[in-house]
């Protein structure tokens, strides 16, 4: 398994937030000579989630990032917030958000053994499984599907054909 090491900052990482049920773990993995900051953390309920999650974030900023020497570290801090039943409106909010770090948002409970929070920190943030799509692309415009064809004569008389039906107002 991966090495993480784990930072004892709990407490400051939770400060001014109101939910005094939260958990925060904050560990971090060595990869190519620099780290990369990884916060977990999850609230006592969504409401608390909505409530807290900018805090966190400023909290991070602020005692972790504001201490990174090095860019490629200052830019490689991400926070997972682990929650229960939340709204993908409120998903897209903590995700889209640019401030300090990258966010995530997984709809389960935070693992309380740190080798399967490890394990799932491991899956969504660095075991990329990218498959190659082999498939022709698919245009929206039907009139123009003459582009998949591989042989470019083709291709060029099609286009002529197109751009003249264009012309006359064949397609709209």
């Amino acid at each position: 398994m991966i090495e993480y090491i784990c930072i004892e900052d709990e407490e400051e990482l939770k400060d001014n937030i109101s939910d005094s049920g939260s958990k925060v773990v904050h560990m971090k993995r060595e990869v190519n000579g620099y780290f990369i900051h990884v916060i977990c953390c999850q609230f006592s309920d969504v409401k608390e989630l909505e409530n807290n999650w900018e805090e966190l974030v400023t909290n991070v900023a602020d005692i972790v990032q504001k201490k990174l020497k090095e860019l490629i570290e200052i830019f490689n801090i991400y926070i997972i917030f682990f929650q229960v039943g939340i709204d993908e409106f409120v998903v897209d909010k903590i995700e889209q958000n640019k401030y300090s770090s990258r966010k995530l948002v997984i709809n389960q409970k935070m693992p309380e053994d740190r080798d399967e929070l490890k394990n799932i920190i491991s899956r969504k943030l660095f075991e990329l499984d990218i498959e190659k799509d082999n498939s022709k692309p698919k245009f929206v415009i039907k009139e123009m599907d003459f582009l998949n064809d591989s042989e470019s004569e083709n291709r060029e008389f099609a286009m002529e054909q197109y751009i003249e039906k264009r012309a006359e107002g064949e397609y709209q």
